[in-house]
């Protein structure tokens, strides 16, 4: 679980980070115990930041923290799934035609440097690096238009969404489908044609979100009471 730090990083910001890292990528499995001893002794700090990391990520409901009990790894919740979705697809639409409307052939170069490396890290199955770029791609788009305040708004509320987006991936690994989105997304704001663009946005995100077989295959991964809501869907 331990990593190089990244310049002058707090032990509470550091133990937070990689703990928080990990339950996003699912190394730390939805319904997992955690316990502060571990991850202090894993990370070589001390109790009390890894103690304020833990308050910070149950403030996220990343960690349900039972008193007496112990520290658990939030159950995945598809209500609030849907709801960043329902939150990211109407922003980033909105930016989208933002994008079609202003960006200039350094910026879509930019998009297509990232889309060249997806092919390489592809065909080595690099998951996280593949994920990272994902969100590189997407967050450039709002960064050109001048919407990064935006950017980090949205991810505040996105942490159940990014946890299922991974488990698609991670089950499925269509980044051949996901590489050619992004490479017609490029396309579309090229030739300044937001309806398509938008079109194919929609599509991108909703190709990532279907939950039967989720549900059926992982079945502890998810809080019991959404998933029985979603199942009807």
């Amino acid at each position: 679980m331990e990593q190089l730090r990244q310049g002058k990083v707090s032990n509470r910001d550091y133990a937070y980070e990689i703990v928080k890292s990990n339950i996003l990528n699912l190394k730390l499995e939805p319904g997992t115990m955690i316990s502060e001893k571990d991850i202090a002794e894993k990370l070589q700090v001390s109790r009390t930041p890894t103690r304020e990391a833990f308050i910070k990520l149950a403030e996220e409901d990343l960690i349900v923290i039972y008193p007496q009990k112990g520290s658990y790894v939030s159950l995945i919740d598809l209500d609030q799934v849907e709801e960043a979705r329902f939150v990211r697809q109407n922003m980033e639409v909105a930016v989208l035609k933002l994008a079609c409307e202003t960006f200039t052939e350094n910026d879509l170069l930019e998009l297509e440097a990232i889309v060249s490396q997806q092919k390489i890290y592809s065909q080595h199955k690099n998951h996280e690096k593949l994920h990272e770029l994902d969100e590189l791609f997407h967050q450039t788009i709002f960064v050109k238009c001048g919407k990064q305040r935006t950017w980090s708004f949205i991810q505040q509320m996105l942490s159940h969404y990014k946890r299922f987006r991974n488990l698609v991936l991670a089950v499925y690994f269509d980044w051949e489908t996901i590489i050619l989105q992004h490479t017609r997304i490029i396309e579309h704001i090229s030739a300044r044609n937001f309806e398509m663009a938008e079109q194919e946005l929609r599509q991108h995100v909703k190709s990532r979100f279907e939950k039967e077989d989720l549900l059926q295959k992982y079945p502890n991964y998810f809080k019991e009471a959404t998933a029985a809501n979603h199942l009807t869907l």
